[in-house]
């Protein structure tokens, strides 16, 4: 079913001779425009959605830049979709450490712009400027003194200054005067409701292909019935790939032209996506934790068995989060999937190979040392050296997962 709803708002940024060169990107959800954030992580995953997938990069900003928050979460994420256009704005309330630093430089070499929101220079905050390219100031927070001192330390080191909050005309000439480089704020021009067809997938297509494209009997053809049986899935996939971000020569028209160029990896980066986002509005780190679940318990079931056996445990440890994306007790979950009995065990009460390595996983992952069934994992040629090295070529795995579909775009 298709719904006119609000899918963000819009704000414009403009330069010294009141050009707009970019909008700020908003989170909302009804016509009340206002905010009601009760996760960020979620709050930012779908102003992005919407963005990219709901509309289109094109349709919100045209050829200008998009300034969207980032937390931290989202930092270590890497989207479907060419980022080419986006200003990563780093929050005020994100916590400065080693690890943010280090993705701040990592995006930075990967040529995001980054932005520093309602920024307030302390001597943590300092060390975000190395990184930033620019630097909002709250006009309406700081006094005049603090202004031109916050100016003074951050000029010479080459960023752009942003006013914002900027309320009268007195002010915005006052910010020229003081050599702010860009300007935002209601006297400007509020924030812009942008409105689109939502569309809503059935989990139960999700659900069903997420057992199918781990499960080694299932045909190319199966899949692509599953698919099909949903036209909004069926839709989105075909939007995505004939997307700019693909940047295609030529307009594909079916789902088997789309599967066969996407590949069952990017298939599974797609759905994780949609998982993340629309079943249960749960943030990127739950699409992460189940894949490197699903993986690790298939590199454990790798070491004493053939490859094309271990689909059904990368399976196993991919249905096993659905709970929480779905926020219903897995029980109910599965409930909805045909599942054979030893893999519904399996995944209820840890029984059979595929449930005593699920739960071995799940013990690793919590750092339950000793939890861990040692004595089961010697049968498998396991060890704790090993094991951890297993971890670690899980956690490269799913990082080049994450990133699979953006790096075929490129």
């Amino acid at each position: 079913m298709l719904q006119e709803l609000p899918l963000l708002a819009r704000q414009p940024i403009f330069n010294c001779s009141m050009e707009v060169i970019a909008y700020e990107l908003l989170y909302r959800t009804d016509n009340k425009n206002c905010a009601n954030i009760t996760d960020s992580n979620s709050a930012s995953t779908q102003v992005l959605l919407n963005t990219f997938v709901e509309l289109s990069i094109e349709k919100v900003v045209g050829k200008r830049l998009a300034f969207i928050n980032f937390t931290a979460t989202l930092m270590e994420t890497r989207f479907p979709f060419d980022t080419s256009q986006l200003v990563i704005e780093v929050l005020e309330s994100e916590t400065i450490d080693a690890s943010l630093l280090h993705n701040l430089k990592k995006l930075r070499e990967e040529g995001f712009s980054i932005a520093l929101d309602d920024f307030v220079l302390t001597e943590q905050s300092a060390a975000l400027v190395p990184y930033a390219d620019i630097v909002k100031l709250d006009v309406l927070d700081l006094t005049d003194a603090q202004l031109i001192a916050h100016i003074n330390y951050l000029k010479p080191l080459g960023v752009q200054l942003l006013a914002e909050k900027i309320e009268t005309f007195e002010m915005l000439e006052h910010c020229r005067a003081l050599g702010f480089d860009l300007f935002q704020g209601y006297f400007l021009e509020r924030p812009q409701i942008i409105k689109g067809q939502r569309l809503t997938e059935s989990k139960q297509a999700v659900l069903q292909l997420l057992a199918q494209l781990n499960d080694p009997d299932a045909a190319f053809e199966d899949i692509e019935t599953i698919i099909a049986r949903d036209p909004v899935l069926s839709y989105k996939l075909l939007r995505l790939v004939n997307s700019a971000a693909f940047g295609l020569p030529r307009i594909i028209e079916s789902l088997r032209q789309a599967l066969t160029l996407l590949g069952l990896t990017i298939i599974r980066n797609w759905i994780g996506l949609l998982a993340m986002a629309k079943l249960g509005d749960k943030p990127a780190e739950l699409s992460v934790k189940a894949l490197s679940r699903a993986k690790l318990c298939e590199l454990i079931a790798s070491q004493t068995r053939p490859q094309i056996q271990c689909g059904t445990f990368f399976t196993v440890g991919l249905l096993s989060t659905l709970g929480a994306f779905m926020n219903l007790p897995l029980i109910e979950v599965l409930d909805d999937i045909k599942l054979s009995d030893a893999l519904r065990y399996a995944l209820l009460d840890h029984t059979g190979v595929e449930g005593q390595i699920l739960s071995s996983v799940i013990h690793y992952e919590y750092g339950e040392w000793n939890a861990i069934d040692w004595d089961f994992l010697a049968t498998l040629q396991l060890n704790p050296h090993t094991l951890s090295a297993l971890y670690l070529e899980t956690l490269e795995w799913v990082d080049q997962t994450m990133s699979a579909l953006q790096t075929d775009t490129n």
